[in-house]
């Protein structure tokens, strides 16, 4: 009985240099990213039916999947654990893995909830750009995966197959044209 988690990063937002003296977590989606957002609902939803919508709860996550959850009439969960951090609890000299071990930590405990949570069912998460490299990252290196390449463009996703609790293949998508 696999379970499947599609890991979607945010559609196309605006510029954070052109959303300065703003909340960044209020920064939403592009006109080029609402296309992204409905042209993924489409994509997701002509798959195997989606048990839960799962969203950082950053303005861009959100609508990203705002077209799917329509489709779908229901709304995503806001999860703190697929956000960005303003502020990591954690200090070892400003060393860029220690943020990135952290925040795959945190997002792979979420992950691992949702697979026991969502046994042989399939599961559409969004988040950003440095925590789902890290997620794909910590999965693939504990599972034994051969994946060489854990980047994400916005509006593109992996798709994480779990047996039980061991990922047995991580596909990355790109985005939508």
């Amino acid at each position: 009985m696999e379970t499947v988690i599609e890991l979607v990063r945010h559609a196309k937002a605006h510029s954070r240099d052109r959303w300065w003296g703003r909340p960044d977590r209020e920064r939403p989606l592009t006109d080029v990213g609402m296309d992204q957002s409905r042209a993924l609902a489409k994509e997701l939803h002509s798959g195997a039916p989606i048990a839960k919508l799962f969203s950082s709860p950053w303005t861009r996550c959100l609508q990203t999947l705002d077209p799917l959850a329509d489709t779908l009439g229901v709304h995503a969960v806001e999860e703190d654990v697929l956000g960005e951090v303003v502020s990591l609890p954690v200090h070892d000299g400003g060393d860029a893995w220690v943020t990135s071990a952290w925040l795959g930590g945190r997002a792979v405990g979420f992950v691992d909830r949702v697979v026991g949570a969502y046994a042989g069912k399939r599961v559409v998460a969004c988040s950003h750009g440095d925590v789902i490299p890290a997620l794909v990252a910590l999965v693939v290196g504990r599972d034994g995966l051969d994946v060489t390449d854990v980047r994400c463009k916005k509006g593109g996703r992996f798709t994480l197959t779990f047996s039980d609790a061991r990922c047995v293949d991580a596909t990355y998508h790109p985005p939508p044209d």
